[in-house]
């Protein structure tokens, strides 16, 4: 008798998952209209695809450009977009300027930020980058990961030789060519180019492997408004953003080929980019808690909101879409 209400109960509740299933595919009963935040990066560049998915579920969404992710976590927190992807650290530093509006729903991927130096010049261990001229982008994911791994490895950045580069990835590699830096702390498509071009190279070090930060790339967030307006359509967005990463891994060609198209980028230097990315859609929320205190504790930010930062994530869309708990999607990672 045990054993039959054992199978009932399994039953039901595997009948109840694929009805929940079943039900966030089915487009809306009407339409709901979504901008989407864009920006040309390569683990980013497989969203010009949602819009083709997200179709599928009734959601008409129009896509806008930026060049930076800050530009597109003001728009977020503003309202002015609906859904974008930006770095795993914005909504940290929204919330410490008193924003409430960002929401957290899925994960994007590991790998993308890079180290170049110039051919011939490897840096081998940590220990090494004391003696190099280092140039990096205060606030960005790649430093954030850079400055983590200098402190594990037991190494004062405050005595480090550190340049502040303004503006694009090119500039950096103009100084890597000039010899102005010895160390590019940058991202993709401009470490690609480097050496594509011939005159530079991947350390042996790696700053995408600290226990702050990791790999991680970015995060996908909704503005609080628009989710609490329309759940289901957010339940619907995630989906589709799911269907889109799943596409876009087995389809590295498809996806080298979106990214040059729309980045403007030769396609071997697109392929190049997408080589260290791997796209995840699982959410970090202890690594983004961790990087919320490594922010805080190094002046970043002036007010510590670590123990907040769960507030402005959720898992309720992503356990729907994929029938997997917040603790399986990472949330202890």
């Amino acid at each position: 008798m045990k054993r039959v209400v054992v199978i009932a109960v399994l039953t039901l509740a595997a009948s109840s998952a694929l009805a929940q299933s079943d039900a966030i595919r089915k487009p809306l009963p009407a339409p709901v209209k979504a901008k989407l935040g864009m920006l040309n990066v390569p683990a980013l560049s497989p969203l010009w695809l949602l819009p083709e998915y997200a179709a599928k579920y009734n959601l008409q969404i129009e896509t806008v450009m930026f060049q930076r992710f800050a530009d597109a976590r003001t728009a977020l927190a503003s309202g002015d977009l609906d859904i974008t992807a930006f770095g795993p650290q914005d909504i940290t530093l929204a919330v410490a300027q008193g924003a409430r509006s960002l929401v957290g729903v899925a994960g994007v991927g590991s790998g993308n930020d890079c180290l170049v130096v110039r051919k011939g010049e490897d840096i081998r261990d940590w220990t090494e980058v004391t003696a190099k001229r280092i140039g990096v982008g205060a606030g960005s994911i790649s430093w954030l990961k850079f400055a983590a791994s200098v402190q594990e490895h037991g190494i004062d950045y405050g005595k480090l030789r550190i340049t502040n580069i303004v503006g694009g990835g090119a500039n950096y590699l103009k100084a890597l060519q000039g010899k102005e830096i010895d160390l590019a702390v940058v991202w993709q498509p401009f470490c690609a180019q480097g050496i594509l071009d011939g005159y530079a190279q991947y350390p042996t070090i790696d700053h995408n492997r600290s226990n702050t930060v990791g790999g991680l790339i970015s995060v996908l967030a909704v503005n609080r408004g628009f989710m609490e307006k329309h759940r289901d359509a957010v339940q619907r967005l995630v989906v589709a953003y799911l269907d889109v990463l799943q596409f876009a891994q087995a389809n590295p060609q498809r996806w080298s080929k979106i990214y040059a198209e729309k980045a403007g980028l030769p396609e071997p230097v697109a392929a190049e980019s997408i080589r260290i990315t791997k796209l995840d859609a699982r959410l970090p929320l202890a690594s983004i808690t961790r990087i919320s205190k490594f922010l805080s504790d190094n002046g970043v930010i002036t007010r510590d909101v670590s123990g907040e930062i769960a507030q402005h994530y959720t898992y309720e869309f992503l356990s729907k879409a994929t029938g997997k708990s917040p603790a399986e999607l990472g949330q202890n990672l």
